[in-house]
């Protein structure tokens, strides 16, 4: 099994986490928060909207793990 890169640790953490008397609720992860950006920026492009589901739900899972990894060569 090979080891997690910094991008996938950091698409892991909550992108809004918040403590309340129920305790710790990570939210959305960061992955799951830019995805669903990314995808919200193909489906705002009419010239998009004939893509079917499947394709772009994978361009935008792409888009979040190209992000994740470009922010982690960062630091």
């Amino acid at each position: 099994m090979s080891e997690k890169t910094k991008a996938e640790i950091n698409g892991e953490f909550g992108a809004f986490a918040t403590a309340s008397s129920e305790g710790y609720q990570p939210g959305l992860t960061k992955r799951e928060y830019f995805a669903g950006l990314a995808m919200q920026g193909v489906l705002s492009n009419p010239q998009l909207t004939c893509l079917n589901i499947e394709t772009i739900t994978d361009l935008a899972i792409r888009q979040a793990d190209e992000l994740l990894k470009q922010l982690s060569n960062e630091h």
